[in-house]
């Protein structure tokens, strides 16, 4: 056997490592912040508030939805997807907590994990993000134009609010449901900038596994958010539902669970 091919064989190995570990953890914390918010918002690294901690939550269960697609797929098949999307998303949440280290107890061993665990993960997509940039992916198939370009928009919305929340922080988050400082609002930036990166990526040629898994993490972040916005304003009331921007919040939210049913259809075309 050729050592060198011997060596890039097992290099996806490796990936999924990565991508178990980072499993567990996100089962655990994201699963505890959005089914156990009483317990774990009190343990937690910053001060959340009731609406924030289900979003997190939210925003972890749908990163756990995303590394189970990779890693139950076979083994290649969605790497060109999840990988960018991972590095995307590791690399603006260690950024942001490294412009806002006000937000953490410095003697906490909690903070120390944060920290670690985010640069683990940032190195390890910024070397596979690099190691398959020159892969050469076949199977891919062109959409059709309505979704091509739909899909293209999606980038284009979710790319341009992705970079306004991590920018302009207090000016964009404005049209948010509940209050957000500027730590959380460059925060959220994550989810909606790796957003931005997949659909890109699937917007001109792509696997109908690509398709599907995008669909479902969207379909994922929908459920998710809505359903803790549901629990939350149930418990607290604290949602104006007399404010038009509210209702397109949530509107958005659930169109972009629409998209996703509509890209699971669009894979069974191609």
């Amino acid at each position: 056997m050729d050592p060198k091919q011997n060596k890039v064989e097992q290099r996806p190995l490796l990936l999924m490592a990565l991508a178990l570990v980072s499993i567990v953890l996100l089962l655990l914390v994201g699963g505890g912040l959005f089914f156990f918010p009483g317990f774990f918002g009190s343990r937690w690294l910053w001060q959340l508030t009731p609406f924030n901690l289900r979003f997190l939550g939210a925003i972890y269960l749908t990163s756990l939805v995303a590394l189970l697609n990779l890693v139950l797929a076979r083994r290649d098949t969605l790497i060109r997807l999840i990988v960018p999307m991972m590095w995307v998303f590791t690399t603006i949440v260690l950024l942001v907590s490294c412009l806002h280290l006000e937000q953490f107890t410095a003697s906490r061993r909690a903070t120390d994990i944060w920290f670690w665990l985010y640069l683990i993960d940032c190195v390890g997509a910024s070397y596979y993000l690099g190691f398959f940039k020159q892969e050469s992916f076949t199977g891919l198939r062109k959409l059709s134009r309505p979704w091509s370009a739909g899909l293209g928009v999606q980038a284009g919305l979710l790319g341009v609010y992705g970079l306004g929340l991590l920018i302009f922080p207090d000016t964009t988050s404005s049209s948010w449901s509940w209050f957000l400082d500027t730590f959380h609002a460059r925060l959220y930036s994550s989810i909606f900038l790796s957003g931005a990166v997949g659909s890109a990526l699937i917007s001109q040629r792509a696997k109908a596994i690509e398709c599907r898994a995008m669909g479902i993490i969207q379909i994922a972040f929908s459920v998710f958010v809505l359903a803790g916005v549901w629990v939350v304003d149930s418990a607290v009331g604290r949602m104006d539902w007399s404010l038009i921007q509210n209702w397109i919040w949530l509107g958005v939210m659930v169109l972009f669970g629409i998209v996703g049913l509509g890209l699971i259809y669009e894979s069974r075309r191609i």
